[in-house]
């Protein structure tokens, strides 16, 4: 019986081992082309597209379906929507976000009994032609399991969210309209094996095809080009499965654009392949042999089209396949992963397939943006975290040049333990099913050059299945998976996730060393190369260029995978109409992991975070050396530290730096051999003026427009510091030749300095600033003071729930100690005037629950300008962690055209640990420009190593570190949305003399370096302000 209830009872989707029900077994992409011509220009395959409005309604669960599913009418009950998408975000149902934890009761292979079931019906028509033919429908993407009806009859049922759904409809068309139906089932016994650190989300949310292809018939083509020992010529070995009598043939062509490269290499089907293994009477062997082809790679991503045609008897094309092709060899070479013969570095990230607005449903357009970006900022490979991505997206890696890590949709990371599932024989099936078919589909790409068995669950039996299958299947390719401790038996590479550079972390069940210390281990030969590392959540990315400074310099590392690409944040609409990037809770998803999937390089609609500039100068392919300074002459080694390619389309931009501002710039072509260094020779003119500071800024642009970037993109940076200036601070304190006196006069509760410039009146209670006029207009609009807080960052907060904080987290400690609560008292004041200034000492002491936290000492020292030079003294309890930060804030007012100017590294903003791309230069940006708007609100927005920092007719010099916001650090520690930040009507400016690190190593531990730890007791520092 195959009526909807026997469909239903048969409960398919708490059953681990039918995970696919007559469904087509799995193949390479087909097109069904009628001719060579269109095979090679990739025009007309005979697919029909079903994507569009479909008929839909949603039950609570698969039992509540109702006859309506399948009946020839609609009643008033179903909506429409649009396919592919995602349900949850057109209204029905609510995404969940968890990262570990699974979203229902752990009890594989059961799921809730309230199981959200989507409902879908469409028309489409069919030919009288097209029903002599066969007549695939095929489902690229379905989540997470689904049965099919076509004109009433129950087709088949398939699970695995992320691989194409497969069913041959043939014997139940008729000529004319055509009715499908499918129940979309929220959770099945394949969500235990999708437990993937994003949102979950349902629905048909790939595209839907119907493909038409003639009975006698491609069924499949595996394509695996191999080159010789030299690298030079190449082999193709062509294995092509049909459906055809004897007495067919199938003919091969390679072209290079139009011109073909060889004569069609034509077989007879009937010539079987007989081994000890037996034989086959539909698969086709082939070889063809090109001299000296251009070889593939993501730097040079030179592709060829092979045609594969299936001719009848009559020598008459039937049917026609086509692909693709990059002509590259990877290999293991003296423990190192190789391409053509070269190792690689791997600059890589990983990516979800997220959108916004639209979830998993991802365009076209999408990934191309993507991409580009990736290649723009210096990336080179993507790891398809954590699930086979959508087809087109390997088409376009071949095409733009990226190498991928192709990943099977398994992530078991919420059960107990991990590997519980795979050592279960019963999971066997699926397990093995999600691998193979993975690389059934993907096999022809040549931008794939590793297979991932999965991530997050465990290493069993299952996995050495798979690695074994793989292995015999497909030896080009070697195989890497993380779990079970990143070196198990069933990983050709050691792939660790969040590795140290020099430190061990240490776990007794699965040792993690530091990336430096695991290729020393007896007996490994393996490469290493982080399948994730730097994570990169919020304001994050903390020392990473500690790790390219170890990749380069020990070869068997062989770079890694960032976690991740982009922030997950889906958009939404508060109350007032505002918008804002949602995470896990604001859906009413009581079991949420919070922001946690708000960890990329850019923000949900692509715009970067400061963190991508730090990842694109850190991976960059040129390196630079100052050889040889003279003045006006600077001789320069320019490293090229590509693999494959010239830089033929590049131009290095000079300019020399004057205090920060461009005096005179110059250009050289660049054309460098790869792995070769190239010296050039800069001459200026420029006088160097004493007492001034000049840096080098090299820029090395595209000529030209390339396929993933306009010309004049920068690739690659550099900035060399030429001479040093004298302090600013001390120029700008010089006394008045007017010599103005000033007058100190005291009350009961103030003391004021004056002249006819300036007036100062400090509080004799709080020690503090009152009020301080230059000309008669107000500097500052709230007293300077200290300040030893910052909203915590992502990184502070670590592991942290709202009612259960990590006690291991900076932001647990800070709040232990009181960090932003102390209570400040003034325990002395006084000044002492001289003939030529004055000075203020004034002591301040800092309690937390009776304790004394921290005492610090400021002493004022007032010129007849105004100008004040002021000095502070920092004492800490020894019992103290390390604080957030050491420095002072003030306010001062806000105007509509209010702009920030410093002399410091800029223009992006950079923290201690994260400032390697920044450049010293002058800058001038708003508020706004100035502002980081994470997500989660943190800190943000810092610029380091400033000289000089002008915000309305205030001043301030000196060594330091500044922020200015409109936010105060209040606000951005209670807001947990952009929308939630309420703006002041002045400017907080913040002032510090040292600002601990973001770490970034991870997110869960507290990951910042001790060299960016503030962990001294004592502190001394000065600065200098003026008015004006």
């Amino acid at each position: 019986m195959n009526s909807l209830q026997h469909i239903i009872n048969r409960r398919d989707w708490e059953n681990p081992i039918s995970v696919q029900v007559n469904q087509v077994k799995a193949h390479s992409p087909l097109n069904g082309f009628k001719s060579v011509e269109h095979a090679r220009t990739n025009t007309q395959p005979q697919k029909q597209c079903l994507n569009g409005q479909w008929d839909f309604k949603l039950f609570d669960k698969p039992e509540a379906v109702d006859e309506s599913l399948l009946s020839e009418t609609l009643n008033s009950n179903w909506q429409s929507i649009t396919v592919p998408s995602n349900w949850q975000l057109h209204g029905f149902d609510k995404p969940i976000y968890c990262n570990v934890k699974y979203p229902f009761a752990v009890n594989p292979p059961f799921v809730p009994s309230d199981n959200p079931t989507g409902c879908y019906r469409t028309e489409f028509n069919i030919s009288e032609s097209q029903l002599t033919q066969r007549n695939h429908i095929i489902f690229e993407g379905v989540n997470s399991a689904f049965h099919l009806w076509c004109n009433g009859q129950w087709v088949g049922y398939s699970q695995d969210s992320r691989l194409p759904s497969e069913f041959d409809l043939s014997e139940l068309l008729v000529a004319g309209t055509n009715r499908i139906a499918v129940m979309v089932i929220r959770w099945s016994d394949g969500s235990y094996l999708e437990d993937q650190d994003m949102w979950w989300l349902s629905g048909i949310f790939r595209d839907v095809n119907l493909l038409t292809k003639p009975q006698n018939q491609i069924r499949d083509v595996f394509i695996t080009p191999d080159l010789d020992a030299c690298y030079r010529d190449a082999t193709l070995h062509i294995k092509t499965a049909i459906n055809a009598p004897n007495n067919y043939q199938i003919a091969v062509q390679v072209f290079d654009g139009e011109q073909a490269l060889c004569e069609p290499q034509i077989q007879n089907t009937n010539n079987k392949r007989v081994d000890e293994k037996g034989g086959w009477s539909d698969v086709v062997f082939q070889t063809i042999d090109i001299q000296s082809p251009k070889k593939w790679t993501a730097e040079t991503p030179y592709l060829y089209r092979c045609v594969v045609s299936l001719l009848d008897d009559q020598g008459n094309t039937i049917d026609v396949e086509a692909y693709n092709i990059g002509f590259r060899k990877v290999e293991m070479l003296n423990g190192q992963l190789c391409l053509n013969g070269k190792p690689l570095l791997i600059r890589g990230v990983n990516r979800h397939e997220h959108h916004p607005e639209n979830g998993h449903t991802v365009t076209t357009a999408d990934m191309i943006e993507d991409i580009k970006l990736m290649k723009q900022n210096n990336f080179n490979a993507v790891r398809t975290a954590h699930y086979p991505n959508h087809p087109r997206f390997y088409e376009l890696c071949d095409e733009l040049g990226l190498y991928v890590v192709d990943e099977a949709n398994i992530e078991t990371h919420g059960m107990f333990p991990m590997g519980r599932l795979a050592s279960d024989p019963q999971w066997a099936g699926a397990f093995m099913s999600r691998y193979t078919q993975m690389v059934e589909r993907d096999k022809n790409h040549a931008s794939i050059i590793i297979w991932s068995l999965g991530n997050e669950c465990g290493h069993g039996a299952n996995h050495d299945a798979m690695y074994g299958w793989s292995k015999s299947f497909d030896p080009s390719r070697p195989v890497q998976y993380e779990g079970g401790g990143a070196n198990t038996t069933a990983t050709d590479i050691i792939c660790p996730m969040y590795a140290r550079v020099d430190t061990d972390i240490k776990d007794d069940a699965v040792p993690k060393y530091s990336i430096k210390k695991w290729l020393s281990l007896p007996g490994e030969t393996r490469p290493l190369i982080l399948c994730e590392y730097a994570h990169a959540m919020g304001n994050s990315l903390g020392s990473f260029d500690d790790y390219w400074q170890a990749f380069r310099e020990y070869p068997r590392l062989q770079g890694g995978f960032i976690w991740d690409w982009v922030d997950q944040g889906l958009s939404k609409t508060d109350e007032n109409g505002k918008h804002y990037w949602a995470y896990g809770g604001d859906f009413g998803d009581e079991l949420n992991d919070r922001q946690f999937c708000i960890n990329g390089l850019l923000f949900p609609d692509r715009t970067p975070h400061p963190s991508l500039f730090e990842a694109k100068y850190s991976q960059q392919h040129l390196q630079f050396t100052l050889r040889e300074l003279n003045q006006n002459q600077y001789t320069i080694d320019v490293f090229s530290d590509y693999v494959f390619r010239h830089t033929d389309n590049e131009k290095l931009v000079w300019q020399l730096m004057q205090n920060g501002i461009c005096v005179e710039q110059g250009e050289h072509v660049l054309n460098i051999a790869p792995q070769s260094t190239h010296t050039l020779t800069i001459k200026t003119k420029t006088a160097f003026e004493q007492g001034a500071q000049y840096y080098l800024n090299l820029d090395v642009a595209l000529v030209n427009d390339s396929h993933f970037a306009n010309a004049n993109h920068v690739m690659d940076s550099e900035q060399f510091k030429l001479i040093n200036s004298n302090n600013l601070s001390s120029k700008l304190f010089v006394s008045s030749s007017e010599q103005n006196a000033i007058s100190v006069s005291e009350t009961d509760s103030q003391l004021s300095i004056e002249n006819d410039k300036f007036k100062l009146v400090f509080s004799k209670q709080s020690g503090l600033i009152e009020q301080w006029l230059q000309n008669d207009t107000p500097v500052i609009s709230s007293p300077l003071v200290d300040n030893f807080y910052r909203a915590p960052l992502d990184n502070d907060i670590g592991v942290s729930e709202v009612d259960n904080l990590d006690p291991n987290a900076w932001e647990a400690r800070w709040l232990r100690a009181g960090i932003g609560q102390w209570q400040r008292t003034c325990s002395s004041i006084h000044a002492v005037q001289s003939s030529v200034d004055v000075r203020i000492t004034c002591v301040f002491n800092y309690e937390f629950n009776g304790v004394l936290q921290a005492q610090t000492q400021w002493l004022y020292t007032l010129n007849d300008t105004g100008n004040i030079s002021l000095n502070i003294d920092v004492h800490l309890n020894d019992t103290l962690p390390p604080m957030p930060r050491i420095g002072l804030s003030t306010t001062v007012s806000k105007q509509s055209d209010t702009k920030i100017n410093w002399l410091g590294l800029g223009p992006f903003e950079n923290y201690p640990d994260r400032k390697a791309a920044a450049r010293l230069g002058y800058y001038s940006l708003s508020l706004n420009e100035l502002h980081t708007p994470y997500i989660f609100p943190t800190d943000n927005g810092l610029r380091s190593d400033c000289q000089l920092l002008s915000i309305n007719n205030l001043t301030v010099t000196g060594a330091f570190l500044f922020a200015a916001s409109e936010y105060s650090q209040s606000t951005l520690t209670q807001a947990k949305h952009t929308n939630e930040l309420i703006a002041d009507d002045c400017v907080h400016v913040h002032i510090d003399h040292q600002h601990m690190g973001v770490g970034g190593d991870d997110s869960w531990s507290p990951s910042t370096h001790k060299e960016y730890l503030l962990e001294q007791k004592q502190y001394s520092y000065s600065l200098t302000f003026s008015a004006k």
